[in-house]
């Protein structure tokens, strides 16, 4: 019995060692599991994450002043002259803008002037801020067919753009002496509202039709624009419809850029793209859509704000979630809310006969200390005749504070020469 007893005894011990060993091996390869699980998360995690706002800038030069540009592969600082090398190398030039911020589209010119004197009229200039179906009347207006009003008229501009025409109207007036071919590059807007209502995948067959290829899936982008419209919308339909509206706008401009380059009047241009920042950066949006139709070397440009040496806290062009280079190049910009414009002070009324007539003069303006009254007709300034408000807005814009301007001005009759003193309007 003790023998028995024994063995008993050693075959549950032999019993209970195989179950302790299963037991191990079906927990190690639980715990396997859920570690590898845990290394792959880490693997996709830290090139997210990884990036603290220090790490993030340990190539990227200690301080930027305004002008600055940077290479961001190397963050290298270089000069103007030295990015023109680069022009060379590239058949698409994107330029980023802040719509209403100028110092953004004073990069843009610069850049437009570098190049003509570079290439002369193998250039051209893609513009987003026109819609496809009013390219024959920037032909026209490129052919000094049409006068800047019935231009700005029947581009729509107020309705279709809506942002101050003088931000853009060095560009547009350089373009039309050089004779530069200006593409409208953005979707008509019925095709917009058509998918912003729908969205793609509601669409018809015929609707799909008047599309290009569309490409939605793009992982980089959707994070973009989900942070982009975070705060505004807790629907995920909202956020697939955005993302589909925002895909429309970049492949159709995408698609009119490869179109152009292909036609016989653009394949042997280089061609400049002027957009908004947010169809550039990272090169998810406009870039990579038009490289993915052509195959076409190209470089981008993004004018971004810069404080104290850094960039603005608004800037999107450095976020931690997402691992890529913001752009080929940073152009560094002193933020928007330092702009000021430059105003004398009067509401105008304009004539039949192209007469500015002051209606109103705002108290403690330049224009009241220099002594203007209602009714006065100002001729011009500086002896440039003014012909229209926005003529005259946009000169006042090349003054700086402090300096004096020369006007012109009829009253009962008579011409009075007025010296007067630019100052920013509540300064005494």
């Amino acid at each position: 019995m003790a023998n028995k007893t024994r063995v008993s005894i050693i075959h549950d011990t032999s019993y209970s060692w195989k179950k302790c060993v299963t037991a191990i091996k079906q927990t190690f390869n639980r715990c396997c599991g859920k570690v590898i699980l845990f290394l792959l998360f880490l693997f996709i995690a830290l090139p997210m994450n990884a990036f603290s706002e220090t790490n993030r800038f340990n190539n990227f030069p200690e301080l930027v002043a305004i002008d600055d540009i940077v290479h961001i592969p190397t963050g290298q600082k270089m000069q103007f002259s030295q990015l023109n090398h680069f022009f060379d190398c590239a058949r698409v030039l994107y330029v980023g803008e802040t719509h209403a911020h100028k110092a953004s589209h004073q990069v843009q010119l610069k850049v437009l002037k570098a190049c003509y004197e570079k290439f002369g009229n193998t250039i051209a200039i893609g513009m987003e801020m026109f819609t496809r179906p009013y390219q024959p009347f920037l032909d026209q207006w490129i052919a000094g067919e049409i006068d800047e009003q019935r231009f700005l008229e029947e581009t729509r501009w107020d309705k279709e753009w809506g942002y101050d025409y003088l931000l853009y109207k060095d560009i547009l007036d350089f373009a039309r002496e050089k004779k530069i071919p200006v593409i409208a590059l953005n979707a008509p807007k019925e095709l917009v509202k058509m998918v912003s209502k729908k969205g793609l995948q509601a669409l018809s067959e015929e609707e799909k039709k008047q599309l290009p290829e569309i490409d939605t899936t793009d992982f980089f982008h959707r994070v973009y624009l989900e942070r982009a419209i975070r705060e505004h919308i807790d629907r995920s339909a909202d956020l697939e419809k955005y993302n589909d509206v925002q895909s429309l706008w970049e492949e159709y401009m995408a698609q009119t850029i490869a179109d152009y380059l292909a036609s016989w009047e653009g394949k042997d241009k280089k061609f400049l793209v002027f957009t908004g920042n947010g169809h550039i950066i990272y090169d998810f949006g406009i870039p990579k859509r038009v490289f993915r139709r052509t195959f076409l070397p190209y470089y981008t440009i993004y004018p971004a704000e810069f404080l104290e040496g850094k960039p603005s806290p608004e800037q999107d062009a450095f976020l931690l979630s997402i691992p890529l280079e913001p752009a080929d190049f940073v152009w560094a910009i002193s933020p928007a809310a330092l702009e000021k414009r430059i105003y004398l002070g009067v509401q105008l009324h304009k004539t039949s006969d192209n007469r500015l007539v002051i209606q109103e003069i705002s108290p403690e303006s330049p224009a009241e200390k220099a002594g203007f009254m209602a009714g006065d007709i100002i001729l011009s300034l500086d002896g440039k005749i003014m012909k229209s408000v926005l003529e005259l807005i946009h000169y006042l814009q090349t003054k700086q504070f402090g300096e004096t301007c020369g006007v012109d001005i009829e009253r009962g009759g008579k011409t009075i020469s007025c010296e007067v003193t630019l100052f920013e309007m509540g300064q005494k």
